[in-house]
């Protein structure tokens, strides 16, 4: 209906707000995961996760981008519907 619709979009646009080589790197772990049995889906996703971590360290901007992100008390913030 117009509110999983909603919801949908709303998901979209948090997704895209985000770092683009982090969510390549999720979506491609969600590709190769769903290939593998769970344990080593989790072992490729720390992999990547490990992989976005030491490129993001070694990045000074990207590492100063997400300091000022998560200092920021203005950013968008998910709240869970669990």
């Amino acid at each position: 209906g117009e509110s999983s619709l909603g919801r949908a979009l709303e998901i979209a646009d948090n997704i895209g707000s985000q770092d683009l080589q982090m969510v390549r790197r999720y979506k491609k772990a969600l590709e190769e995961g769903g290939k593998m049995d769970l344990a080593k889906g989790l072992q490729r996703e720390r992999e990547l996760g490990i992989a976005h971590y030491l490129e993001a360290m070694n990045d000074g901007a990207t590492f100063e981008n997400a300091k000022e992100f998560i200092a920021d008390e203005g950013r968008p913030r998910l709240q869970s519907k669990l």
